[in-house]
């Protein structure tokens, strides 16, 4: 079966994947394997002289090398050339050096390897501890995946990249989801986007515009855009799994992620590929193969890096990204050009509609009226899955020496994407949303995006009798504008437009750092203490911008057919444009905020075996007011190679100004009994007179407390293991509400009355912001690595697994809103203010267990990558119990085969989800919907793309 599969991959490779064709070639017409030479040596401490046992010893992008002995020495040979010979070890800066190697000449390399520290005394890993430590030596989890697996990974989006490589980290498309479908929301520890800080080499990353209002995972929040970060320009990602608000500021509850740009000078890497998705079943969206591909994708990267001076550095990456669609909707099942199918109108006449020039079409039962017009079923379906996107990104990172003692630098980036991804079809029996003048047979309307991303930061790092000074500055901003195309403005008939600009929304933050470590002298006994302090002012601006008149106005015309009810020419059509109605006058905003954060670390080592690490910060914000965190951390070594450490903090996060500041009028498609109906919701701003009217308090921050505690263990330099357990405790959460339906039996008079002014642009519902729940949430993360020379390669194996657990303590119901409505009792009012499916969103809509296994093993001329990755159950739980269900556990096969072609240049082929593993689909008729969602949407494990089989090269010179 496997390898009818395999067989499958390489057919669609030669097929489909042109660069295949391309490199294949240039195999077969490369010479025969050169004979080649010996390089050999002893890599050892610089300072000490000691051998370093299991480095890394290889040529850049050859698969040549090996790692070191317990005499520090290594072996292996190689082609004849010219190669970047790269030392590497855990804690220890890398090296390269150029070689070359001679037909049946033994090179001899001695290396000396200097302690990761860089020449302001800082680490290389820079989270987790302003001090000198490496990654397993923190008194708290980081995870450090390095260039090498982000540039060789066959994900091509960072936040793809760090779901497969990080334990707790969870990234999904989305679908459906208006903007959210190209703005992916991620997860650590199994809380939410925006209860994680993004850093880009060190300092405080601006998040993207865009706040998440529908019915996805992340729902109410707003998250940085990890991917507007190109793979190319980044050197590795530290991400620490702690509560860190005391050491870095508001977003920290969950962790840091931590992007470090590459500093690499003198030599150029290109990168570059196609692959597709394959279609499961065939027709039907069975599990399996079929002979249809989606989702064609192409990318191409390049990086190159030149020398300023005397240790000063230029870095600049260039990327393209084409993602095609993908479609995982079946054809529509339901009615099409009658309210029931039958060619009757609701009033139980025959259907009959009237044109603008007097035309009289009389609707027949939707088969006849599908073979009269040369139709078919699936040209009324949605297309649900990946959305198009189409991107380009320029970024650079550089360092110049000041003097001796003081280094400028300046790192930024722009990046613009387009996407498109579509609504729910608009059907011919949908009156009050079509026009038979314009669409006789509906339309599929789509939203196309407009994502603009720029950042540049400049700074001054230096030292001064010891202490080491870093003066900054930071700009950063993100647009996301909305454009509605194949759509209409229903209340305007036959003379609306196709195409609306509906939009855009704007986020820019500035940042002033300035931050100060020093070495103190040891009092007593104690063998280090560390001393870090400094400051940080931020300001904030958030725009709405208004889109185009027609995308948001009443037109007044009413509905010419009779197909809803003897009435329905009475009625006004849904006015704005059709998926997406505009942002209007009445909600443009542009609003600023300042903040001023002071805080202070002092680090030990008490002993040469025990570390102790206390941190406290001082935040006031201009418009919530100030708090202040603390946090103390440990770390006890034992003999054997074996470390205790723990953690204990609090934390904040500030409530957003999207979350402040956001409002519109959006169309929103609600689960009810009678399957998804449309519903125009209005979001109210906190500040709105609605909000205020409903009773609800202005937003405060969120209050955390994080205990973690863990264990490592590495007995030698081939073998390490973590494992760490956490609990945090959440408290005022910010929430988006449920949706306060003006129609409900149980709302009083008052709130429906709140909602009356809104009727004329037709909506019936409301929701807003507010510190509604407090949650509770635990887990544990282990990971374990191991790697060695075995035969002529190097093997390197990770086992890594996630369990995490949230659960929603109490619904917080402010009296001033419970006084707003009829129910009897509280409960019934939580149940409104935070209903089941949001709270499902929080505890259920992401996996509670992770895991995965790879195995790489390079030879000189080959190397194999293959992965299991595991994603456990999810469970959809919507307002009705009724139509509850639980996707089982999957796993997921990843291979990569490499082929070295010459020197520098190399291809490879593979697949992720080589199996074409799919969700389990939904069996309640409710979910499905008529055929529109095979998969679910609202709740997600890994997506529903499937396979994705690609043919990639790599390129460095």
């Amino acid at each position: 079966m496997i390898l009818q599969r395999m067989l499958l991959l390489l057919r669609m490779i030669r097929k489909n994947l042109v660069i295949s064709t391309l490199f294949l070639t240039m195999i077969a017409g490369a010479a025969a394997a050169q004979e080649g030479g010996t390089v050999t040596g002893t890599l050892t401490d610089a300072d000490t002289g000691e051998p370093l046992i299991g480095a890394n010893v290889f040529l850049v992008n050859s698969y040549q090398g090996a790692s070191t002995g317990i005499d520090g020495t290594f072996s292996f040979e190689a082609a004849t050339g010219y190669y970047t010979l790269r030392a590497t070890y855990a804690g220890y800066a890398t090296q390269e050096i150029r070689i070359s190697v001679s037909e049946g000449q033994t090179t001899t390399i001695d290396i000396e390897l200097a302690e990761s520290v860089t020449e302001f005394g800082e680490t290389v890993v820079v989270i987790g501890s302003r001090s000198e430590r490496t990654a397993i030596e923190t008194p708290v989890p980081v995870d450090v995946i390095d260039e090498v697996t982000i540039r060789e990974s066959p994900q091509l989006e960072l936040n793809q990249v760090l779901r497969d490589q990080s334990p707790s980290f969870n990234a999904s498309y989305q679908t459906i989801s208006d903007g959210t479908d190209h703005v992916n929301p991620a997860s650590l520890r199994g809380l939410g986007p925006d209860q994680v800080l993004v850093l880009v080499n060190g300092k405080k990353r601006h998040t993207s515009a865009l706040v998440h209002v529908n019915g996805t995972f992340g729902r109410g929040t707003v998250g940085v855009d990890l991917n507007a970060i190109p793979k190319s320009a980044i050197a590795r990602v530290e991400v620490l799994r702690d509560g860190a608000s005391a050491q870095y500021g508001s977003d920290a509850i969950a962790g840091v992620v931590n992007v470090v740009l590459k500093e690499d000078a003198n030599k150029i890497q290109i990168n570059g590929g196609f692959g597709a998705h394959n279609v499961p079943g065939n027709g039907d969206l069975t599990p399996g193969f079929s002979d249809e591909i989606d989702g064609k994708t192409q990318w191409f990267n390049a990086n190159y890096g030149l020398e300023i001076g005397e240790g000063g550095f230029f870095n600049i990456s260039a990327d393209y990204l084409n993602k095609g669609r993908t479609n995982r909707s079946n054809p529509w099942q339901g009615n099409i050009f009658t309210p029931n199918g039958d060619g009757l109108a609701g009033n139980g006449q025959p259907a009959v509609i009237t044109l603008l020039d007097g035309t009289v079409i009389r609707v027949n039962d939707d088969e006849t009226e599908l073979i009269q017009r040369g139709l078919q079923r699936a040209d009324f379906s949605m297309k649900t899955g990946q959305g198009e996107a189409t991107s380009g990104s320029f970024h650079y990172n550089t360092e110049v020496p000041l003097s001796d003692n003081a280094n400028f630098y300046s790192f930024g980036g722009l990046t613009f994407r387009n996407g498109a991804a579509s609504g729910f079809y608009r059907l011919p029996s949908q009156e009050e949303r079509v026009d038979y003048n314009i669409t006789p047979n509906g339309f599929l309307p789509e939203i196309h995006t407009k994502i603009n991303d720029q950042s540049i930061a400049l700074g001054v790092k230096g030292i001064q009798d010891g202490w080491v000074i870093d003066a900054s500055a930071n700009m950063g901003q993100n647009s996301f504008l909305f454009n509605i195309e194949n759509s209409l403005n229903a209340s305007f008939g036959p003379s609306s437009t196709r195409t609306f600009d509906a939009g855009r929304q704007k986020i820019r933050l500035g940042t002033g750092n300035i931050d100060v470590l020093k070495s103190l002298d040891t009092i007593g006994s104690l063998k280090s203490l560390n001393l870090a302090f400094g400051g940080e002012f931020r300001v904030e601006n958030y725009q709405l911008e208004a889109g185009e008149e027609a995308s948001y106005s009443n037109g007044g015309k009413m509905t010419e057919f009779i197909l809803i009810d003897a009435d329905s020419t009475g009625r006004v059509k849904n006015s704005g444009s059709q998926v997406f109605p505009g942002f209007q006058p009445s909600n443009e905003i542009d609003r600023f905020r300042n903040s001023l954060g002071l805080y202070a670390a002092l680090e030990s080592d008490i002993t040469d075996n025990f570390l102790v690490d206390i941190a406290g910060r001082f935040e006031d914000y201009s418009d919530f007011g100030s708090t202040i965190n603390g946090k103390i951390a440990f770390r006890y070594a034992t003999p054997g190679g074996f470390a205790l450490r723990g953690a204990a903090s609090t934390g904040f996060r500030a409530p957003n100004l999207q979350q402040l500041w956001f409002n519109n009028v959006s169309v929103q498609f609600v689960q009810t009994d009678a399957g998804l109906q449309p519903s125009r919701v209005l979001t109210a701003a906190n500040q709105d007179p609605v909000t205020k009217a409903f009773g609800v308090p202005e937003l405060k921050e969120e209050t955390s407390v994080n205990f973690s505690g863990g264990i490592t263990w590495r007995p030698n330099g081939q073998l390490s293991l973590t494992a760490d357990g956490y609990f945090i405790d959440i408290k005022d959460r910010i929430v988006l509400s449920s949706r306060f339906d003006a129609n409900d039996s149980q709302i009083g008079d008052e709130v429906a009355g709140i909602l009356k002014p809104f009727e004329e642009q037709g909506v019936n519902a409301a929701q807003f912001w507010a510190n509604a729940v407090d949650t509770e949430t635990r887990g544990i993360d282990v990971v374990l690595s191991y790697g060695k020379p075995v035969g002529m390669g190097n093997l390197l194996m990770t086992l890594a697994g996630s369990w995490t657990e949230t659960t929603v303590k109490q619904i917080n119901v402010p009296q001033t809103l419970a006084e707003k409505f009829s129910f009897e009792n509280q409960a019934q009012v939580a149940s409104t203010l935070f209903n089941r499916e949001e709270q499902n969103r929080l505890e259920d809509a992401l996996p509670a267990t992770n895991g995965a296994f790879s195995v790489r093993y390079t030879l000189p001329l080959v190397s194999f990558l293959g992965r299991v990755n595991y994603f456990g159950e999810v469970q959809y739980k919507p307002t009705n119990p009724a139509n509850d269900e639980t996707f089982a556990a999957k796993m997921l096969l990843d291979l990569d085969i490499g082929f070295q072609i010459m020197n520098g240049l190399r291809l490879h082929v593979g697949a992720n989800n080589i199996l074409n593993t799919f969700p389990d689909k939904h069996v309640k008729a409710a979910n499905i919907n008529n055929g529109r969602f095979v998969y679910s949407r609202r709740v997600t494990q890994f997506g529903m793309n499937g396979g994705f089989y690609y043919s990639r090269f790599a390129w460095e010179l």
